[in-house]
């Protein structure tokens, strides 16, 4: 049997990334992630979702299927039909 190139899939520690390079790649790989995840969900079983996402900058990302300030509308207009009663 050949030896193995790799070790394989591992499971890492979850700690704070503390380099600055390495903490902007990581939140794009897993904000990506996060949003692929939420469309397989919203696909896979029907369902609407929405996912706001604020960075260290600053900066905002969002994610709705179908649309993010559709959902929201939705939600606020719920919130202030329940006030009347």
């Amino acid at each position: 049997m050949l030896p193995r190139k790799s070790k394989g899939l591992q499971k890492i520690q979850m700690a704070r990334v503390e380099k600055a390079s390495d903490l902007r790649v990581t939140f794009s790989k897993r904000r990506c992630g996060l949003f692929t995840n939420a469309s397989e969900l919203s696909i896979l079983c029907g369902v609407e979702i929405s996912i706001i996402v604020f960075s260290r900058g600053i900066k905002v990302f969002s994610f709705g299927r179908p649309l993010v300030e559709n959902l929201f509308n939705f939600i606020l207009f719920q919130q202030q039909e329940f006030k009347r009663f």
